[in-house]
């Protein structure tokens, strides 16, 4: 039974001896690692249409489930317009010409907005628009890398 607790005691005593994980890895005087930066998309909209534009964009913020709805940014002829940054890779987009003229940069996936804007909800991403509200289809986007993605409204 000796034998026992000496070899536990031997154990114990270089367990507590012996430097913690953050300890072996660092060295006195270092600075503490960096936190880890989210990888983020930062999204702008460049207008080679011929015509001013508004643009809006909708996406999930991630870790809340809901999609944030924006609009609307205004996107002269010739010009580029820095929208949102967000760490989600997919959002949806839509613009309409300012001219008059109908012309407007569609898809497929209904959300809704608002006129005249500029707006900023929460929203469960449904077609189902509240009163003041109107659906537009939004182009469905995904940027493949981190870093600008950039969206062009062409004639």
């Amino acid at each position: 039974m000796k034998t026992h607790l000496f070899v536990a005691a031997i154990a114990v005593s270089l367990v507590a001896g012996s430097p913690g994980v953050a300890a072996a890895q660092s060295k006195p005087g270092m600075a503490p690692p960096a936190p880890v930066r989210a990888a983020t998309v930062d999204i702008r909209v460049c207008n080679q249409s011929g015509r001013d534009a508004n643009a809006a964009i909708s996406y999930v913020e991630v870790g809340t489930g809901r999609f944030i709805n924006r609009g609307w940014y205004n996107v002269n002829d010739g010009a580029c317009t820095e929208l949102v940054s967000t760490d989600n890779a997919n959002f949806y987009m839509y613009a309409d010409a300012m001219d008059g003229s109908g012309r407007a940069w569609r898809g497929s996936h209904a959300l809704c907005v608002q006129y005249p804007g500029p707006y900023t909800f929460w929203s469960d991403g449904s077609d189902t628009c509240p009163s003041g509200y109107e659906t537009r289809d939004f182009v469905v986007l995904h940027a493949d890398d981190v870093g600008r993605y950039t969206w062009t409204l062409e004639p």
